[in-house]
């Protein structure tokens, strides 16, 4: 019998696995899929090089990556991102022009700002005002995450809290619609300001605002869970690849799990505790035992509706040799331009040099711009893969007529008659089983600082526990999934590791008790941590 059964094989996962590998007793980890990374997918390309297929950055402000990824001795970098402007209603122009009789956008005098970035923030201004000079944006004390989460929920629009609305709701009510139309093309994201709930979307617009400098891992994004599960399996872990959970129950004073794999029957899995770092649609694949739960009504009800994946995709195109503008850049530079059309992002990678292969993100598609792809992407002849061998490139593969599509846009774009041709492509959809989307988020009318705790151990009597980016105060970012692993395992008895610089957790302020009079953070809702122990 195990001590620990972890499933998931993302960060939260090996996290959780590197965290309680290192405590003793047995632990174990299943991943359905036959690799370690989860929405983290940095793909060897043929001509070298790497595609981030999932998460790219990390940023200044995220505390536990940082100081994870040096704890690990990650090599990483600065990142030089550079907005390159963008084109809409079929006209280029560049941040500066937003002040211009000539803006195909007719926004109003107030909306004239620099760029998307201070109309964002003129915006996040007539709905909270203050907003502007919240943490992190203004980071000088008193201003701090709890300050600003305290501040958030205080505010009405209307009459009525900010959760009880979608932010698209709240921005139509301050801003143009033409305003609200020109941020969607130029944002870069246009899930970010659609139907998430407006007390999460306005706390996670105050972040793009104000997290400072990127950077990357030099040997790619997926090298932080494929080094926390190599840590593991030093430290006597076990690593299962290609076993899916499909059930779980309870029998007496144990977990009983049933793992799908090669063999034709699932194999049954016992273990004393069991953490389910997964995304909501892995969690909706799984056939839970309703006796493991008070209110198993109440438990599908929160894991279904609470949050809402997000669909994206993304387009890789490799070349003989870069024919942008960066191509004489450093690696670490790029250049982005945004756009109306299908693609809406399109990343300008730089290169050591002229004449070596090069790779364009040309599409980064997100909300109702990613369901323009799949049927390109499925049908009719493939187009040669850019994918280093392996098992990874005949999924990553598309078709012809998507990448001439996306040519096509390019030239566009680029306002030029064509623009060369790639001799390989990437393309992957993260809203396909068992992912359900690229990134998660929190829903209207629900509280997600009531839910996150109750999520995160669904039974107060059983150690079954729930983490990652889905459910985390930031979902989206490798920082909500860390801090709600490291949550999960302090419940579950481990002390806070003495490396974590941030005691306050600022991405699960909920653990600190914001407390009102509907009594959102009781203690019978969660173990409050306070004065705990520190592990080295």
């Amino acid at each position: 019998m195990l001590d620990v059964a972890i499933i998931g094989g993302g960060i939260a996962g090996c996290y959780c696995a590197d965290r309680l590998a290192t405590q003793g007793g047995s632990v174990a980890l299943f991943e359905a899929s036959g690799r370690i990374g989860g929405r983290l997918w940095s793909a060897p390309l043929a001509g070298g090089g790497l595609a981030e297929i999932g998460g790219m950055f990390f940023r200044d402000n995220h505390r536990s990556v940082r100081a994870l990824v040096r704890r690990l001795a990650l090599a990483f970098e600065p990142v030089e991102f550079r907005r390159d402007g963008q084109f809409a209603r079929g006209q280029f122009f560049s941040d500066s022009e937003f002040r211009s009789p000539t803006l195909p956008f007719a926004l109003a005098d107030a909306e004239r700002k620099n760029g998307p970035a201070a109309l964002l923030a003129h915006a996040l201004d007539k709905i909270t005002p203050g907003a502007a000079d919240q943490w992190p944006i203004n980071r000088a004390p008193p201003r701090c995450a709890q300050a600003t989460f305290a501040f958030l929920r205080r505010v009405r629009h209307q009459g009525r809290p900010l959760h009880e609305y979608a932010l698209w709701n709240v921005l139509s009510d301050v801003i143009s619609a033409e305003a609200y139309a020109i941020l969607a093309s130029s944002l870069g994201s246009a899930s970010l300001i659609r139907t998430v709930n407006a007390f999460d979307g306005v706390w996670n617009l105050l972040h793009e605002l104000g997290d400072g400098q990127g950077f990357r891992l030099v040997a790619g994004y997926q090298r932080l869970p494929v080094e926390l599960a190599q840590r593991a399996e030093t430290a006597g872990a076990k690593i299962h690849l290609n076993r899916r959970l499909t059930a779980i129950t309870r029998r007496n004073s144990h977990f009983e799990l049933s793992v799908a794999g090669q063999s034709p029957a699932p194999v049954q899995i016992r273990a004393k505790q069991v953490i389910l770092a997964l995304p909501q649609r892995s969690l909706q694949l799984i056939m839970f035992d309703p006796a493991l739960f008070d209110n198993v009504e109440a438990f599908v009800h929160l894991r279904d509706n609470a949050v809402r994946p997000m669909r994206s995709s993304k387009t890789f195109l490799a070349y003989d040799q870069a024919w942008w503008s960066a191509s004489d850049a450093a690696p670490t530079r790029i250049a982005a331009q945004f756009t109306d059309l299908p693609m809406q992002q399109c990343y300008y990678f730089g290169r050591a040099a002229f004449d070596e292969p090069a790779v364009l993100m040309a599409a980064y598609a997100d909300d109702v711009s990613a369901s323009f792809w799949p049927s390109l992407a499925s049908g009719g002849t493939k187009f040669p893969s850019c994918a280093d061998s392996g098992d990874d490139a005949q999924s990553l593969q598309t078709s012809q007529a998507l990448v001439q599509c996306l040519q096509e846009q390019l030239s566009k774009l680029n306002r030029r008659d064509s623009v060369p041709a790639p001799f390989g492509a990437l393309h992957f959809d993260w809203s396909g089983d068992p992912y359900g989307g690229a990134w998660h988020a929190w829903t209207p009318h629900f509280k997600s600082w009531d839910i996150r705790p109750r999520m995160r151990q669904p039974n107060p009597s059983l150690d079954l526990f729930i983490c990652g980016e889905a459910y985390a105060q930031r979902n989206g970012w490798v920082e909500g999934a860390i801090n709600s692993a490291e949550l999960a395992l302090e419940r579950l008895g481990l002390s806070r590791p003495g490396w974590i610089t941030d005691p306050d957790f600022q991405f699960e302020v909920d653990d600190r008790g914001v407390r009102e009079n509907d009594h959102s953070n009781d203690g019978n809702v969660q173990r409050l941590v306070h004065r705990h122990g520190s592990a080295a």
